[in-house]
């Protein structure tokens, strides 16, 4: 018989960092499928939104094909330039998302809780060593900027939504504000080793 053993999680002492990191990444598939929505709304038809973004695998594919679909259907000016603003803003949390997804999670001694980006070393070049393995630090300060962007990338595709919906005559979408300017969150920190 298999003995399973616990080993414990950063997250048992970071729980709060954990439940926001947990929350950006569950969550960025929400917003992918808001963002569906607002190309559904843009191009007048669900169905091929749907089908184009959702067959294809991977956060950034979605992304262009929604963007290839929607972006030339808006005219130039002032909802065309948020609508480029906002895809600009989900790309940097496909990044923050995709980094927290494929991580391993530690906790150091000095930097507290820390993690190495996986998909970042599998994409170097470079010989993979152990040993020389760039470690990014984490705070709750990092986190909680991370998160507001989260909310107000959602609250400007809902926005987008809104308008697009009240220019095609329906007014059942309200509440909705645009979020201007959306500074661009702090990234995590390499750790000098």
């Amino acid at each position: 018989m298999a003995v399973l053993l616990y080993l414990p999680s950063a997250f048992d002492r970071y729980k709060r960092e954990g439940e926001i990191i947990g929350r950006m990444v569950i969550e960025y598939g929400e917003m992918e499928w808001d963002f569906c929505l607002l190309v559904a709304a843009i191009i007048d038809d669900f169905d091929p939104a749907l089908k184009a973004m959702y067959r294809s695998r991977g956060g950034n594919q979605r992304i262009n094909v929604g963007d290839a679909l929607a972006r030339n259907r808006l005219s130039i000016g002032k909802m065309r330039t948020i609508y480029e603003e906002t895809v600009a803003h989900m790309r940097v949390c496909l990044k923050i998302r995709n980094q927290y997804a494929h991580t391993n999670w530690v906790e150091t001694a000095s930097d507290g809780l820390a993690f190495l980006n996986i998909e970042e070393i599998a994409d170097s070049d470079a010989k993979a060593d152990t040993a020389n393995l760039q470690l990014y630090g984490l705070n709750m300060a990092i986190l909680e900027d991370q998160q507001r962007f989260f909310v107000g990338v959602f609250q400007n595709l809902r926005y987008l939504n809104m308008e697009v919906q009240s220019l095609k005559g329906n007014r059942e979408m309200a509440g909705f504000h645009y979020v201007a300017p959306l500074a661009r969150p702090q990234l995590a920190k390499p750790i000098d080793r």
